[in-house]
């Protein structure tokens, strides 16, 4: 016993005040494995209990694990660095010495992360929302503390500070409503009978295995434009993220019913008269 006592007392490195003994690795060692254990065992508890709740929640538990572990990391830090006998009102003066001077560069990550904080507690995002940011429309994979993860239609994965989350334009297509609705703009030739139109449109729309009956689809007279009687068809969906899809398939079918019944699809069109003197 006392053989062992003369080990973990060895003193490896010994500056002044401070020492580092075999006994403080060890203590490392064992507060170390004691984290893991615990941050997995966390992990698992987490996960298993959200599994058969859905992506979303299965997602978000992911990103409440992720917070757990870094306030046991920092834990953890604090009880090393009291082990080894250093002062932490010294570790705490030296960082707040550092963030005067890395305070502007730090910013931006301290913002990204109180954001993550955000998103995780409000759930206005959630994994498995379709978002459009900056014009891309991408599904959400992954909720970080800093970042989230984002795949595009053209199977980029983007990823988005939280903090453009939160502050900045963001659309959240599957926020409130899991139906959503869309529009396609039609333009007609002059003269042609609008009541067919409107039974056409309508038509196109029969029997689209993406396309809600309720609420029905419906058609707007829009205007009378410059070379064309302007419609707009609406309808809702709840397969929001193959929308271009169908809208394509739409424009087919439309195409090909105003091809059977005579409806023509103008195009701009100016006339010059010469005038001779």
């Amino acid at each position: 016993m006392k053989y062992l006592e003369q080990i973990l007392g060895f003193k490896l490195i010994e500056l002044g005040s401070f020492s580092l003994s075999v006994y403080n690795i060890v203590l490392i060692g064992i507060i170390f494995i004691l984290v893991k254990a615990i941050t997995k065992g966390i992990e698992v508890l987490i996960n298993k209990r959200l599994s058969d709740k859905g992506g979303a929640i299965e997602g978000q538990g992911r990103s409440i694990v992720q917070i757990i572990k870094y306030l046991i990391y920092i834990l953890a830090s604090f009880i090393t660095i009291r082990s080894l006998g250093i002062d932490i009102t010294i570790i705490g003066a030296f960082f707040a010495t550092l963030g005067l001077g890395l305070g502007f560069a730090l910013q931006e990550l301290f913002r990204d992360i109180i954001s993550g904080i955000v998103i995780l507690f409000e759930r206005n995002v959630k994994v498995g929302d379709i978002l459009e940011v900056d014009d891309l429309v991408g599904n959400v994979k992954e909720i970080r503390l800093r970042t989230s993860v984002l795949r595009t239609r053209d199977g980029i994965y983007m990823v988005i500070p939280n903090s453009k989350i939160i502050n900045e334009k963001v659309i959240n297509w599957t926020a409130n409503n899991k139906s959503t609705r869309f529009s396609i703009s039609i333009g007609v030739a002059y003269g042609s009978d609008v009541e067919k139109v409107k039974e056409l449109l309508l038509r196109s729309v029969d029997d689209h295995d993406k396309i809600s009956d309720r609420p029905s689809p419906i058609v707007f007279f829009n205007d009378f434009g410059d070379s064309a009687l302007l419609f707009e068809l609406r309808f809702w969906t709840i397969d929001t993220w193959s929308i271009e899809i169908t809208k394509s398939e739409l424009r087919f079918k439309i195409n090909q019913l105003f091809r059977e019944n005579n409806i023509q699809i103008p195009f701009p069109q100016r006339d010059i008269h010469v005038i001779q003197k």
